[in-house]
């Protein structure tokens, strides 16, 4: 896939209809740069234009791990965006950065972590904010959070208007299984688990039974593998995901 920066060459112009995701600079609360990948949806009209979907990657990887999943929701005519968290990938800095983190002393580890994930809720407030100028005020927008970045959907679809929330292999605490239930269990839920994936197999498990739309959907897996190596060893799931947003992105 080839990934196009947002400028007004000719070569861009010309790469942009072959490509379907644009690498794009979201600026944070506080300046922060915020690297992101931007699918555009394709064949749509004015009264369909106004779907979305906001990818948050597992903190293993990085925002790259949405592409096939982002060039397909485009295809449906669905926008959608890919966000590199604070730390992770190309959102990096002297300050924040998950690998220079990693080789600390282990008891500066827990508080170099807090800091840099304390500012990921308004970095993905940054991100929505984006899509919901693309899609407009009578927009449908959808969440997609892998591991950690499951309690990050959590926290934005608390506060913003989701219409339909799924949790990669997100181990989630009692605490924000409880969250989850008195707000958003409503919401069509998709809930994806390996059996041997410890507490992210059975937190998926409570959060399907508070599940209440008919619409939401548990895929359960045999082994224990984590987020995208998933996507690798199922061929069919990426099409699964997208057609599952595809049906239940609508109006509420």
């Amino acid at each position: 896939m080839i990934r196009i920066f947002p400028s007004i060459s000719v070569v861009s112009i010309l790469l942009a209809f072959n490509s379907f995701a644009a690498e794009i600079n979201l600026t944070a609360a506080d300046g922060f740069s915020l690297k992101s990948d931007y699918y555009q949806a394709k064949n749509t009209t004015t009264n369909s234009n106004n779907r979305a979907v906001l990818m948050l990657h597992q903190c293993n990887y990085n925002r790259t791990m949405y592409d096939d999943i982002g060039e397909q929701l485009a295809q449906r005519g669905i926008h959608a965006v890919s966000l590199d968290f604070r730390g992770f990938g190309e959102s990096t800095s002297d300050e924040f950065n998950v690998t220079t983190l990693s080789k600390l002393p282990q008891e500066k580890q827990g508080q170099a972590w807090s800091k840099m994930s304390s500012h990921w809720p308004s970095d993905v407030k940054t991100a929505y904010n984006f899509l919901h100028q693309k899609v407009g005020k009578e927009s449908t927008i959808g969440i997609i959070g892998a591991s950690c970045g499951g309690s990050q959907a959590i926290t934005l679809a608390e506060k913003e208007n989701i219409s339909a929330i799924s949790f990669f292999s997100s181990a989630q605490r009692d605490e924000n299984i409880t969250r989850y239930e008195k707000v958003l269990g409503e919401k069509p839920t998709l809930i994806i688990a390996a059996e041997d994936d410890g507490r992210t197999f059975t937190s998926a498990q409570q959060l399907f039974k508070t599940a209440k739309n008919p619409s939401s959907k548990m895929l359960s897996y045999k082994g224990s593998m984590h987020g995208y190596p998933l996507l690798d060893s199922d061929k069919q799931l990426t099409k699964t995901i997208v057609a599952w947003f595809d049906n239940n992105l609508v109006n509420n």
